[in-house]
């Protein structure tokens, strides 16, 4: 009888220290996400329909995305539904701010800075602008190595130098105010800036660019670092063969 009673306890806390495994997998588990997707702010009409480069990194990274169009007025009603925003590339600062100074909605939400904020090329620019700084003529058009000058975060596995696509026909011409630089280049100096107290990044390079030579660049670890400081959903989901799908595919 002792037997049997002592085999019944040992099941006992077979299942006691499983059931405490599982649940501490899944607190840790829920303080690494949100369950909240990225907001991804297109500024470019060629990716009305299209696949952006963006999308593509970040669907090929599992990270849990939506799509809104800005050249189409379309804004998150409360951004801190999303576990974060990136600001992408483009040829328009409509609906963030106007070349008078006056901020609009986008430019707003930058302002407020509640969640998470990655401002890439064109996005980098708009968020500098929204904080007080002014843009130059610097044309860049090929693959370039940066120098990053501070540790944080988001750069978490990357070197301190990193080669990089540039695409842009201005860039930032003094840091904006409360902002730190992260990153400089010879021919554009203010090539990554992040906020003093807010989580706000703004990068002038293409992080999600290839190359023929590079299938999967280096910037594509910053993505994945801004999505893990964001605490974003993740999936083990790839990318579609063919077309946009949005997450959850």
């Amino acid at each position: 009888m002792s037997k049997e009673i002592d085999r019944k306890l040992k099941v006992l806390r077979t299942l006691l220290v499983a059931s405490l495994f599982f649940l501490t997998a899944f607190q840790l588990f829920a303080a690494e996400s949100s369950g909240k997707p990225i907001a991804l702010f297109l500024n470019d009409p060629a990716y009305d329909s299209a696949l952006s480069p963006i999308e593509r990194s970040l669907a090929e990274q599992g990270i849990v995305y939506r799509i809104f169009k800005i050249f189409k007025d379309e804004l998150p009603g409360d951004e801190r539904d999303y576990a974060g925003i990136i600001i992408a590339g483009g040829d328009s600062m409509r609906n963030y701010i106007d070349w008078n100074n006056k901020i609009y909605e986008g430019g707003e939400i930058i302002l407020r800075g509640e969640v998470p904020i990655l401002g890439i090329c064109l996005g980098h620019q708009i968020v500098s602008r929204v904080y007080g700084s002014v843009m130059y003529y610097s044309e860049e058009r090929r693959w370039h190595n940066v120098k990053t000058l501070l540790d944080d975060p988001i750069l978490e596995g990357l070197s301190d130098t990193l080669l990089v696509w540039e695409n842009h026909a201005y860039a930032v011409a003094k840091l904006p105010d409360g902002f730190r630089l992260m990153a400089s280049g010879s021919v554009t100096p203010i090539q990554m800036i992040k906020h003093e107290t807010k989580t706000i990044y703004g990068v002038q390079f293409h992080p999600e660019t290839p190359g023929e030579f590079l299938s999967t660049p280096q910037g594509w670890k910053l993505l994945s670092n801004f999505a893990k400081i964001s605490k974003a959903e993740t999936v083990p989901v790839p990318l579609p063969p063919n077309g946009r799908k949005v997450f959850p595919y």
